[in-house]
Parts: structure tokens; sequence; C-alpha cells
């Protein structure tokens, strides 16, 4: 077997989301197992969200000779629709839209956010339950474009097809959000046949129906692609660094297409020395060892990477001369 490693480096000093402490069971002394949930299927999506209703704005200022603060806040009724995997979903929500301004002179700095919890959007494969947090930059005294939008949609799962698994994924635009979804599924076969099932539990379809929306979901399959779910930005006081994990964390995902396997990895450098070396041992089902560095790294900063080859093979993952996971890859169904 031949190994081939792609890597690239996140820097923790003024990135916040390149630490993603993602901790499970220890495994041995030194060693944390990555969640079963770190796989994702990374989906590409482009959805409308429609203002129905709104209320009337409220603004309350606070005055003095230099700086002034204030905020504004405002009822917006939604509609949403968001095609996930070809199969359309849909809801409504109200959210409180609240714009904090600080203005210095003539100088004005703004920032609007609006958060809707428990939002159900309704599908023919099933329901998923999701909030959705929407932030508008503002520039100026109140200007704003709505394509500079990021829509934030979160979720831990819902019925049919949704039954389970985790969403995630950071929308482009206000108003017509686009850009990757990451759901809870290890591969497309396993999100066609919850599709699927989703769709039998549906009485209200008939078999055409189902048919063609089936179709539609292994069209949009061909789209999606095995990931990781990206990290969520590390909770810390303002004005400080998320301190690193105690222990090297590791997570992973299975990629396969034809003969070919890539395991796709990120590993966050604990606490400890300033320079630890991350390092990566190949074990070819034969018991060869093919072994590539990945570099010294500073405590924090993430190493993204990722070893391909014909299953099976184990994949040991070494930081600062410690294993910090082992992973085993066998071998492709009907191999």
């Amino acid at each position: 077997m031949t190994t081939g490693v792609d890597r690239s480096l996140r820097r923790r000093a003024g990135a916040g989301l390149a630490l993603a402490v993602i901790v499970g069971a220890s495994a041995y002394a030194g060693a944390q197992t990555a969640p079963s949930d770190a796989a994702a299927l990374a989906v590409p999506v482009s959805g409308h969200i429609v203002i129905t209703d709104m209320g009337k704005a409220e603004t309350h200022i606070v005055p003095t000779p230099v700086i002034s603060s204030g905020s504004t806040t405002q009822r917006e009724d939604l509609d949403v629709t968001l095609p996930v995997l070809g199969i359309p979903l849909e809801g409504q929500t109200s959210l409180i839209m609240e714009a904090h301004m600080t203005m210095v002179l003539v100088s004005a700095t703004t920032t609007a956010q609006g958060k809707a919890d428990h939002v159900v959007l309704h599908g023919p494969a099933g329901d998923a339950t999701v909030s959705v947090v929407i932030d508008q930059p503002v520039q100026g005294m109140g200007g704003y474009d709505p394509a500079d939008a990021t829509v934030h949609v979160r979720g831990t799962g819902g019925t049919g097809m949704f039954d389970g698994v985790r969403i995630q994924g950071d929308l482009k635009g206000a108003f017509k959000p686009s850009g990757t979804l990451y759901l809870g599924y290890p591969s497309a076969d396993a999100a066609l046949a919850a599709i699927e099932r989703g769709l039998a539990q549906n009485t209200a379809l008939t078999e055409p129906q189902r048919a063609a929306l089936l179709d539609q979901a292994r069209q949009a399959l061909t789209g999606a692609r095995v990931d990781l779910f990206p990290p969520e930005a590390p909770t810390a006081p303002a004005g400080h660094t998320p301190a690193p994990p105690a222990q090297a964390t590791v997570t992973s995902a299975v990629r396969r297409a034809g003969a070919q396997t890539q395991v796709v990895l990120r590993i966050v450098v604990p606490q400890g020395p300033a320079r630890q070396p991350v390092r990566l041992i190949v074990v070819d089902a034969d018991g060869t060892q093919h072994a590539v560095d990945l570099g010294t790294h500073a405590p924090g900063d993430t190493v993204s990477a990722s070893a391909s080859g014909t299953a099976p093979f184990v994949v040991l993952v070494y930081v600062n001369s410690v294993m910090a996971r082992q992973i085993s890859v066998p071998a492709q169904p009907g191999q």
C-alpha cells in the first residue's frame, strides 16, 4: 500500500476557531478517543429566508459627551426554506434582532444579532429541529448588506432522516443563505438509508412520490463528501486566549472512493513544551510501516492531515512522542 499525506496548520494566535477541544473517554495515559459523531457528511445547501412581518423598532440611547451607546430591538417573523440532500425543508419562526451601537464623536460601530431556538423545519422524510442565529454586520450609522450576514444553524436531531443526527452549518447571506451544512452521517450510504427510512415512515406519500424524492437525494449525494464537523469557537472571557487541552485530541473521518480509502485527521496540540513534534505512522496489513512527520507545533495549534491507501491499515498519531490515538481502518465490505 502507498500512503499520501496532506497537511495544513492553523495557528491559535488571533484565530479562535483554530482551537477545537473535543474530548472523549481516556483510552490510555496521554491519549483521547474522538467522539463517535466526529465524522460528518458535508453537504452544499442554498435556501431562502423571507421576512413575513416586522414589529416596531425600539431604540434606547445612552448619551455622553464623547462616547454614546445604544441598542435597537425589533421582532421579525420568518419563513425558512432549506433543501437538504434534495429533500425540501420548510418552517416558520420569530426572532428578536438586536443591534448594539457604540459611537465615538462621528464614528460608529454596530453589530446586530437575532436568535431563534427550537425551529422545526418540516420535510417529507422527517423534521429537523434546529436553532438559528443571524449575525448581521452594520456599517456606519445603520447601513448593512444582507449578503454579509452569517446564518448559524445548529441542531441535534429530529424525526425520520434527522433522528439522532447532528446538524451544523454557518451559511452566508441573510435572505439567501448558502454554504456547507454538516450532517452527522458517517457516509453517503448511511444518509441515503436514513432518507429512505424517513420517506417510508411518511404514510401520506405515494410510491411514485417516494421514488422521485429518493432520486433527488441520490443526485444531491454526488455533491456531498465525508469530512469532520468544523470546530466550534471556544468560550473564554474577553481578552483571554483559550487554554490548550490538557491532552492531545484527535478527531477523524474515513472517506472511501473505489479501492482507495482516506483518513482525515484534525489534531490539537496539548499543554506542554513550546515545540512538540507531531507524527503519523501508517501500518499496512503486512506490518510495513510508513512514517510521516508533520513538523513541530505549539500548544493549542490545530494540525490537519490525511493518510490514504488501500484498506485495511492502521494509523497511529503521535504528539510529543506519545501516542495520542490509534485508528484502525477495516477493509471495504466485499473485499
